[in-house]
């Protein structure tokens, strides 16, 4: 359980600050999962050889659900790139932290594991948060209108319903397959579902945004991608969900506050510490458990 709770903090951490290239990359979200895909399955390759690790995989359905997942990875952060590009990077982070909402009760279909009342009590509380943020607006020179806030939030929470899928997925298969390998096909397969639809777009980029998708890709991707995979194999996806929604938006909101000069209303915090903070309570009684 330790070994594994570091990997999922040590993933936190990276996702955390992988909201921000939505603001630093100006170009459209699809181009920049594309480059965050294709440069995080190109790194964990060369990670297999190094650690002559095996990179195929024989059975023919591994390949059907790694095929699947990566779609499903791909599609999620488009959502979540577009939700900070349109609103916030606060925004996108708080709505996305919301995923517990759906764990809680799509966790019981997926494995024996019974749906607890008080789960259901802290899902009330994260949808007070979610209202709180979706009636919020912002001041100062990069105000958000009531239309922008409520834009960002819709595709934050569709990011948050993927991403809850794709974990269950990956706790459903991971126990089988090495994290590294899993890590590098969903990238390789959300690289390759999203050529088509790159190459409706420009392709102009300067080398400050070349260097900019490296540190994405490498870093807040593939690193992050194979820490998550790796703690699931020891941690709930409860529970991995709680820590995930309590701490990637503190990281998140307080890097964009340094790098970003970017300040959340009061009322989308109030809203923030109302998610954040049930998450954080649930977690800490979960893992007494």
């Amino acid at each position: 359980m330790p070994g594994g709770l570091i990997s999922i903090h040590g993933a936190i951490l990276l996702f955390g600050t992988a909201g921000l290239f939505g603001k630093f990359l100006s170009f459209d979200a699809v181009l920049i999962v594309l480059g965050r895909t294709l440069i995080a399955f190109l790194a964990l390759v060369l990670v297999h050889r190094l650690m002559r690790v095996p990179v195929l995989l024989k059975e023919q359905k591994s390949w059907i659900w790694l095929a699947m997942t990566g779609g499903i990875l791909a599609v999620h952060w488009i959502g979540f790139f577009r939700s900070i590009q349109v609103s916030s990077v606060a925004i996108g982070l708080l709505s996305f932290s919301s995923y517990p909402l759906f764990t809680t009760f799509l966790e019981p279909m997926f494995f024996p594991e019974r749906l607890k009342r008080k789960n259901i009590f802290a899902v009330i509380a994260v949808m007070g948060g979610l209202v709180l943020i979706a009636t919020s607006g912002s001041s100062g020179p990069d105000s958000l209108t009531r239309e922008q806030v409520l834009h960002g939030l819709s595709w934050g929470i569709f990011a948050s319903f993927s991403f809850t899928v794709l974990t269950l997925l990956n706790r459903k298969h991971v126990q089988h397959h090495h994290p590294l390998t899993v890590a590098c096909w969903q990238n390789g397969f959300a690289a390759l579902v999203l050529i088509p639809l790159a190459l409706k777009h420009q392709w102009q980029f300067s080398p400050e945004e070349i260097g900019l998708l490296l540190v994405l890709g490498l870093f807040c991707t593939a690193s992050g991608h194979v820490l998550l995979i790796n703690g699931l194999r020891k941690v709930s996806v409860q529970l991995t969900s709680l820590l995930h929604a309590g701490l990637e938006p503190v990281y998140g909101i307080l890097f964009a506050l340094i790098l970003l000069s970017e300040v959340p209303s009061l009322q989308t915090l109030l809203g923030g510490v109302l998610i954040v903070g049930v998450s954080i309570l649930m977690s800490m009684k979960h893992g007494h458990e």
